[in-house]
């Protein structure tokens, strides 16, 4: 297994530059407007042929490229370990400078380095329209082992570019529809066509502008913007312009693009790059400064420090509480033979369900419902769901009464009758049969939204099934993971993982956050946090959520939240002054990285009572880093085989002492042969968190992607991102529902899986 990152080493370990050197503390303002941000800019317009300059604090560094560039700053010796950064930034520009003399493929960036392959054009049809390019981008960056110098590479991506080639007018005049794309312009004194900035959201098409929305700009000349390139577009204007033959462009534009992102096709490309760039090196730095290259990508042997890897093995799982039944993953088979862990605790043995069923669906959902119940005893030895819903987690009985939905056009008052009838019978939870279709209304009138927001604003959690789903054939996967998702939003608690013995209390808080406004620039924006609360063996405890607040005020609304949370958990649980209390706080939106942060410093700091340790975890699956392994031969997929050269689930690789890269997709997560690789999540932990074991961080992340109760297969993200970022797709929807009260999650379903 290696990283997609050739090492590199320089020709020297000194070299030479100036440095200009502003007030102390400048550094701390560090915004586009700041002294030394004006004084880069400046630098860089005047000497960017001859120098290359790259802030460091309150300094800025200003290193030659050239023999007998002009000395700017204090004559000054830097050091390629204690200066990495600077070494490595200076690596970064040669590359760049090199692809751009060179001038084989077209340089679209600087950071990291991008390459387009504008003489490969993806597209089997209509090339003159649809630009679809393979796009290498090469960064710099550091491993830093726990000891000995910190080593450097590059960072090698492969991905895929859209760009349409034909403006608006010219679309337009063949027959696509502008109304609702996203369009972008042409960057002015760009040296390319590639480079676009948005400009908005198309309204109307006129004579010869577009009218948007969302943008600076009231109308703009329609030949003189182009659709946003995406994928979505990609498949919206292929449509129009295609018609039948589409399908056939699309198959043929999947198979392309896999030899692109495939794992197989990127290490065969990434070992094809690193003998080029090799046979190159060295490649000139600075003055005095070259680079070399390996030309083979760095292996990741087993270890634990940067640049090694570990393989985790699966959590054992608690069906007992104190830990008196622990069993092995899978868990699902340990289930029907020992119940869940609740088993003996579950307080309401006898559950009343409301079904909620279009008149029509009545005999399709009672066959569905009889199987749900009472299991599926005749299927094969090794079905899952033989026992059904009531003997395999340990129930007296479940009932269910049916209110129907009376035949229609308008869905959504039909559905609100039923569902005012359900509740007259104070019914621990709801199933609703809507059909597929219905998932493209409006929010406001979806019965899929409007239903749950009825319901759940009395406390009653709900099930969603979709009438196309219950007539399927093969029903044995489906009623198991819907049985286990009901168990789940009635309070029950399926299975737990074991604990870290070693804390008294130990708290999981996953922080997401809902944008609630149409803007793709920003404007105006309105956020609610939300946090889902675990305890440190998986359990799902509670969720809370601030109020709607404009974006600037989200920190304090955050940290009241936490606030609000951890005195509930310290009345629930009976912590004492001067217990130690670890905090894990999992974070996912990049946006609010630093706001969130800030706010749980300011909590964690506030905790005076308890010796209080905490870390704030960044976790991501929007990097550069990929991991590939030549001797992975993938799974079975009919006749072909899938996931091939993907590594498999847990496997770690530090990256320093504060992040790691670590699996949650491996072979059996790839959906089909010509799916891309997976990224690994990289798990970084923030510069302010007082408890920073990446190992121990690392492995909780992924015991926690084994216990996400809406199926029984492991999660490709740990339970506490997966859970705020179901409630925050929920809530984004339910919010357009009239009268929906946000405040329901905080009282009647703050404890409950409502949103599974």
């Amino acid at each position: 297994m290696h990283l997609n990152y050739l090492p590199l080493r320089f020709t020297a370990d000194i070299f030479k530059g100036g440095a200009l050197t502003f007030p102390e503390g400048s550094e701390k303002n560090w915004t586009s407007d700041d002294p030394i941000s004006k004084e880069l800019s400046k630098l860089r317009e005047k000497h960017g042929d001859s120098h290359v300059f790259h802030r460091m604090g309150n300094k800025i560094a200003c290193i030659p490229v050239v023999e007998n560039a002009i000395a700017i700053g204090t004559e000054t010796d830097f050091n390629i370990i204690s200066d990495f950064q600077l070494a490595n930034a200076l690596a970064r520009s040669a590359l760049h400078r090199y692809f751009k003399a060179a001038g084989r493929e077209t340089v679209i960036g600087f950071r990291p380095v991008t390459l387009l392959l504008e003489k490969h054009n993806l597209a089997s049809n209509r090339k003159d329209v649809f630009g679809i390019f393979p796009e290498y981008t090469l960064d710099v960056r550091p491993l830093a082992p726990h000891e000995g110098d910190i080593a450097s590479g590059v960072l090698i991506g492969f991905g895929i570019k859209y760009v349409f080639l034909q403006n608006v007018a010219e679309l337009q005049a063949q027959g696509v529809s502008a109304a609702g794309m996203y369009a972008v312009r042409l960057v002015d004194e760009s040296e390319h066509q590639f480079d676009r900035a948005y400009l908005g959201r198309i309204d109307r098409f006129t004579k010869d502008n577009v009218t948007l929305v969302d943008s600076d700009y009231a109308e703009y000349p329609a030949d003189q913007c182009y659709f946003e390139g995406s994928r979505t577009n990609i498949e919206a204007v292929g449509r129009s312009l295609l018609g039948k033959d589409y399908d056939a462009f699309s198959s043929s534009l999947l198979q392309e693009s896999y030899k692109v992102t495939g794992a197989p096709n990127q290490t065969q490309r990434l070992h094809q790059l690193g003998a080029w760039l090799e046979a190159k090196s060295p490649i000139p730095c600075a003055v005095g400064l070259g680079v070399r290259i390996a030309k083979k990508p760095h292996e990741c042997s087993r270890g634990n420090d940067a640049g090694y890897s570990r393989f985790f093995d699966s959590p054992k799982c608690v069906l007992r509480p104190g830990g008196s039944l622990t069993v092995p993953w899978p868990v699902d088979k340990q289930i029907d033979l020992n119940g869940p862990y609740d088993a003996e605790s579950f307080p309401n043995k006898r559950v009343r369900i409301a079904v909620i069923c279009p008149q029509e669906f009545t005999g399709d959902a009672e066959e569905f419902l009889r199987k749900l119940k009472e299991g599926l005893p005749n299927a094969p030895d090794g079905s899952p769901f033989r026992k059904g819903f009531v003997r395999k987690y340990h129930l007296s009985s479940c009932d269910f009464t049916f209110h129907e939905v009376k035949r229609s056009s308008n869905s959504d008052d039909i559905y609100k009758d039923a569902s005012l009838e359900a509740l007259k019978q104070k019914p621990d939870m709801a199933i609703a049969i809507i059909r597929s279709q219905y998932r493209g209304l409006p929010d406001a009138s979806n019965p899929y939204y409007t239903t749950k927001a009825r319901l759940m604003a009395q406390g009653v959690p709900v099930q969603l099934l979709n009438i196309e789903t219950i007539r399927r054939k093969s029903l044995d996967y489906i009623l198991n993971n819907i049985g286990l998702a009901m168990y789940a939003k009635l309070g029950g608690i399926p299975w737990t993982l074991t604990q870290n013995s070693d804390m008294a209390h130990e708290i999981i808080v996953g922080i997401g956050s809902a944008r609630l406004n149409e803007s793709r620039r920003g404007a105006g924006e309105r956020v609610i946090g939300i946090t889902t609360v675990f305890s440190g063996d998986g359990q799902y405890l509670l969720a809370n959520n601030t109020q709607e607040v404009p974006s600037e005020e989200y920190v304090d609304a955050l940290t009241q939240s936490l606030s609000e949370t951890v005195s509930e958990l310290r009345s629930r649980f009976g912590w004492r002054p001067k217990d130690r209390v670890r905090f894990i706080f999992h974070q996912k939106f990049k946006k609010y990285k630093d706001a969130e942060a800030e706010a749980v410093d300011r909590f964690a700091r506030s905790l005076k009572d308890f010796d209080v340790q905490y870390a704030f975890v960044h976790v991501s699956d929007s990097h550069n880093w990929m991991l590939l392994d030549p001797a992975s031969r993938g799974v079975k997929f009919g006749d072909t085989m899938k996931g091939v050269a993907v590594p498999q689930r847990g496997q770690c690789v530090p990256l320093g002492p504060n992040a790691a890269l670590l699996t949650l997709s491996g072979p059996f997560q790839v959906k089909t042969p010509l799916q891309g690789c997976p990224h690994p999540v990289l798990v970084s932990i923030h510069e302010k968190s007082t408890f920073k074991s990446v190992d121990y961080i690392a492995r909780q992340i992924f015991n926690l992607s084994f216990i996400s109760w809406r199926g029984f297969n492991p999660s490709t993200l740990p339970v506490s991102i997966s859970y705020s970022d179901m409630i925050v797709d929920l809530l984004g929807h339910l919010r357009r529902v009239k009268n929906w009260n946000p405040e329901t999650l905080s009282t009647a379903l703050k404890e409950r899986r409502w949103f599974l």
